[in-house]
This record gives structure tokens, sequence and C-alpha cells, in this order.
């Protein structure tokens, strides 16, 4: 059975709304944090967290009491920001130059004459793995803490080097949650999920075109374990009452675009009649071809293909599936194509895009820079649930990922 470590960010401090570095210091919670912890509260009040611990700084733990009692472990503290504490980002490039482009370029510094960055990821990862290895089969555990340290966690999980750019802060009070499976497999399942806010992605990062892609309801063919591709299959009453559900927390959206297959194309159209926006379909969203395995169960695939199935789920080669389908790979490259195009033309600040499960994780893998043979990393998204991703100026960087609190 997996265990599962929930990791909520503190709510907003004055230092936040501010942008002021932080770190160690402690600064009172912002109007909107306050507003925040009450929201953080509701969401967990009919499932209080069976185990809770805290960073012991004053946020976390004002943050964590509003969904049990925290048990207070400083390990889960942020990074010592030393001479920065308190400082905007401009001031800290005035008063100390060069130092900022390093910590963001991946460098080992230590910050302000703070704590080193090698010493800080080791410190939470090793809180990380300890933390993991008491758990039970089937148990789990939250732990309130800070951005950065949500940040180490989620790039060791993802495999990613300290320094990339591809996957944006977490928003304040916003839930990821990683799974360990029995042999030790770790997973993020959910990353940014703050649908208990007002739909915001993300108060750091760039700032662009937010891209809302949501996953469409159950299938009869996702009940039946089919690989459907571009095969159809209409939406199970289970599906529907999850689009039902997923429509609370469904962005404003300025234009919505969906699948030309009829599962998306039904799906958008519940989502849609929560935003009065009509659903554009379009080509390049379609889910990934499988060629020849389409509407097969992984077993009738690999019987059909002995040879092709181990290359690609055994050896790991991103072949294109049944020989005449599309890789992950293309079909990650394809989506991103389309949601460059789209967000580029829209000219809007947010667009919702219904589309598929296996492209929604090979996009995202690929904005990551995660690659075919690290691909389970990350989950295959959850029927109705959200993942978002940022474009702006040239880039793309992932907002959050698998976000479906009605189904949790």
């Amino acid at each position: 059975m997996s265990r599962t470590v929930t990791f909520i960010r503190h709510a907003e401090t004055e230092a936040n709304a501010a942008v002021r570095w932080q770190g160690r210091s402690n600064s009172p919670l912002s109007v909107r944090g306050t507003s925040q912890v009450v929201r953080l509260g509701e969401r967990f009040a009919s499932h209080p967290p069976r185990r809770l611990i805290a960073s012991d700084l004053e946020r976390t733990m004002i943050t964590a009491r509003a969904v049990g009692e925290p048990q207070p472990d400083p390990r889960w503290r942020e990074f010592s920001v030393g001479s920065w504490e308190g400082l905007t980002s401009e001031q800290v490039r005035e008063q100390f130059p060069g130092q900022l482009e390093a910590l963001f370029a991946g460098e080992d510094i230590s910050v302000g004459g703070g704590e080193r960055m090698s010493v800080f990821r080791e410190r939470v990862l090793s809180a990380f793995a300890e933390l993991t290895e008491s758990l039970d089969d089937g148990e789990d555990v939250t732990v309130v803490t800070h951005g950065g340290v949500i940040m180490a966690i989620a790039r060791d999980v993802l495999g990613l080097e300290a320094a990339s750019v591809g996957v944006i802060p977490p928003h304040n009070t916003s839930v990821t949650r990683v799974t360990i499976d029995d042999v030790g497999g770790r997973q993020l399942t959910v990353f940014n999920d703050a649908s208990h806010l007002d739909h915001t992605p993300t108060q750091f990062g760039p700032e662009g075109t937010v891209v809302s892609l949501f996953r469409h309801g159950q299938t009869e063919g996702n009940v039946a374990g089919r690989w459907q591709g571009r095969a159809d299959s209409p939406l199970t009453e289970i599906g529907r009452w999850q689009l039902e559900a997923a429509r609370s927390y469904v962005p404003s959206v300025d234009a919505l675009y969906t699948s030309p297959l009829g599962r998306t194309i039904a799906s958008a159209e519940v989502l849609a009649a929560h935003r009065g926006v009509a659903p554009v379909p379009h080509d390049g969203l379609v889910e990934m071809s499988f060629g020849s395995w389409e509407n097969l169960t992984t077993a009738e695939a690999a019987e059909a293909d002995p040879e092709l199935f181990d290359a690609i789920y055994v050896h790991g080669l991103d072949k294109p599936r049944g020989g005449d389908g599309e890789s992950f790979t293309q079909a990650g490259a394809r989506m991103e194509s389309a949601l460059a195009v789209l967000a580029g033309v829209s000219g809007a600040a947010s667009i919702g895009v219904v589309s598929h499960g296996a492209v929604i994780r090979a996009v995202v893998a690929a904005v990551a820079g995660i690659d075919f043979a690290d691909r389970n990393r990350i989950p295959v998204p959850r029927n109705s649930s959200m993942s978002r991703l940022v474009y702006s100026a040239g880039s793309v960087s992932l907002a959050g990922y698998n976000v479906a609190p009605h189904l949790d």
C-alpha cells in the first residue's frame, strides 16, 4: 500500500504581500492570509489530518492550527536568507550584486550569508526521508511548511535540477501531495492545489496567459480499462457527476477550447455552462494516438505486439504506440505547440482547455523537463482534474497539477 505526505504552504504574511524575503524571520499574517487560514480550515473540517507536523515558525504554526494540533519541528523551517531578511529582490540586487542571479542559476551559495543551499536541501530531504520511512503502509501525514521547502521536495521527486525554471512556487495555503509506493517509488500526485481560494494559480513566477487544462469526465472506456486514444466512449453517470462537482472551482476564462472527441466536447459543455462561454473544438488538443492499440485493454495490447509492448513498458523506449500511433514525446510536443498558439492568438489572461489524460501528462512532462523514462514521477491526471500552465514571453511554466478536491 502507498504512503502519502501532504504539504501545505503557510498563509500569506505581510512580508509575502510586500514581496519581501523573510526566511526565518516572523512576519504577521496579512488580511488576505487571515482569510486564507479560515478557508483552509473549512476545507479540512470534514477530514482533519490524522498526523500533523509543522515548521516551528509563527506563520506555519498559525496556519497549521487551522486544521489540527501540530507537532512543531524546526527541520521544516524555510532556508535562512541572512542579510536579505526584509529586503525586496530589487534591494537585494542593489546591496548584494550578483547573489540573486547566482541563486536563480542554481549555484550553491549561502543566501545573504545565511544557509547554504546544499545544506538546506540536505536538511529538508533528510527530514522527508525520515518521515516517509516512519509511515506504515496506507498511513498519511500532513506537513505545514514553506514555499522553498515544498519546491525542494517537488524538484527532488520530479528528478529536476535545483535551478530548473519549469515549475513555479506554490501559492500560500496550497496543497501539494507526494505518494510513496510499497517499493519506495515516489510520485508528485498533486501540485499547488489552491482550489479553496480564488482560482489563483500562483502569486510568484511569471505573469502571462494562464491555461487551465481539464481532463474529461470518466467514460465507459475508462471503466473497462481501455486505451481509448482517438476512439470514443460516452461519459458515465459518475463522469457527469465529476464534472458537475468540478464546476465549483472552474476559473473565469476568456475562451474555452476542447479536443474534438465526443467525451471532451460533452465535458466541455458541462464546464462551459458554469462560465457562460462556448467551447471551441481544436484538433491539436486530441488524445495521444495509440495506433493499432486503440480501444484495447493493456492485456490485449501486450498480446497484440509483445515485442513492441516490452520495448516501451519494460525497456523504457519511447516508440509510437501500436507501431503507427504517437510516442509520448511526440504527443507532448504536439500539445505544447497547440497550447502555445492558443495562448498567443487569444490575447487572453485566462483560457480553459478540455483534453485527455495521456496528452495532458505528456505536455506537463515536457514543460517541467521530465523525460519519458521518468514519466511515472507524475500520475496520469484524474478524470475531471485541473492542471495549469502559464505562458509568458516565450516561456511556459507549470503552475498546478492534478487538482481535483472533489475526488479527494
